[in-house]
């Protein structure tokens, strides 16, 4: 007995235009996604400006819209270095004159100016303590000019963020000291600093600014400060 062969339940004309359909709202579906994709990526893009900007020397720079926290490394080395140089460079003169430099005074005793200005580097509490300790090193024979001390770097590695804007930076240095009728003497100063971003100050300064605010302004211009200095450990 032969039995009726049984009919598709769509025509294939109809089964043809069904699996289109599916194939076409895939492709759509895939070509949305794209498109969502491709719009953030954009609009990440274009958060971040670059446009340029005069120099009072009259040359263009180029600058780029960066995250908050972001600094180059150089200007993390540079902030290190100027630290460095004004915490252990003693000259007995007042910087950027040839006047005596009577110290600043730390409870009783006193550091040299120049170490003063390096401690607003550096976190507030953490700067205060490190001035107390400092004025124990310090010869009182530095402002009578009869003592000198100079710094210099032998290597300053490239900063390492160990969280976002917060880095670990290695310098190896050397104190050299200069006694007057005793001659020279030599300490090595291999530190690990710690340093973390921090609100960048406003700028430009009020017309009628003191020099302290000028001088806080200036050293904290980087948007930086150290918060921690522990020994160098290779």
């Amino acid at each position: 007995m032969k039995f009726p062969q049984s009919q598709p339940l769509l025509p294939e004309s109809k089964n043809t235009l069904a699996l289109c359909f599916v194939l076409l709202t895939s492709f759509v579906f895939l070509l949305t996604i794209a498109v969502l994709v491709n719009t953030v990526s954009l609009r990440a893009l274009s958060q971040r400006k670059v446009t340029f900007v005069q120099l009072k020397d009259g040359t263009a720079a180029r600058i780029a819209e960066q995250d908050e926290l972001y600094r180059e490394p150089k200007i993390i080395q540079n902030f290190v270095s100027s630290w460095v140089n004004l915490t252990w460079a003693w000259s007995g003169k007042i910087p950027g004159t040839n006047d005596p430099d009577p110290g600043i005074k730390v409870k009783a005793s006193q550091v040299p100016t120049t170490a003063w200005m390096g401690s607003l580097m550096m976190e507030s509490e953490f700067g205060k303590a490190s001035l107390v300790e400092l004025a124990k090193l310090v010869p009182n024979t530095i402002y009578s000019g009869k003592t000198r001390s100079g710094v210099y770097i032998s290597h300053i590695s490239e900063p390492r963020e160990i969280k976002r804007g917060v880095w670990e930076i290695d310098v190896i240095a050397t104190r050299v000291v200069l006694e007057q009728g005793i001659g020279e003497s030599r300490e090595q100063f291999n530190r690990t600093f710690t340093v973390k971003a921090v609100e960048i100050p406003k700028s430009p300064l009020k017309e009628n600014a003191n020099e302290l605010e000028k001088t806080i302004h200036s050293l904290r211009a980087a948007g930086l400060e150290i918060s921690r200095i522990v020994q160098f450990k290779p």
